[in-house]
């Protein structure tokens, strides 16, 4: 990460990432970095009753967002 705030090592900023997408059920992921944070987009699969459907979810983590998962939180 190349920002103004703190910067992580990316096995801990991952790992992070890799907690919330499974918090959220998300497949498929792709992280794409850029200056101030990352965008997290991937699949959800749900149920609808009588069938599985998926939708695409789309994430746009800041700096300070991505500081708070790293911490834990």
């Amino acid at each position: 990460m190349t920002h103004a705030k703190k910067t992580y090592p990316y096995p801990e900023l991952l790992r992070a990432i890799g907690q919330f997408v499974a918090k959220r059920g998300i497949n498929n992921v792709c992280v794409m970095e850029f200056e101030n944070g990352v965008i997290v987009t991937g699949t959800v699969l749900y149920d609808t009753g009588e069938t599985t459907r998926r939708r695409t979810e789309t994430h746009v983590l800041s700096g300070e967002e991505l500081q708070r998962l790293v911490k834990g939180g």
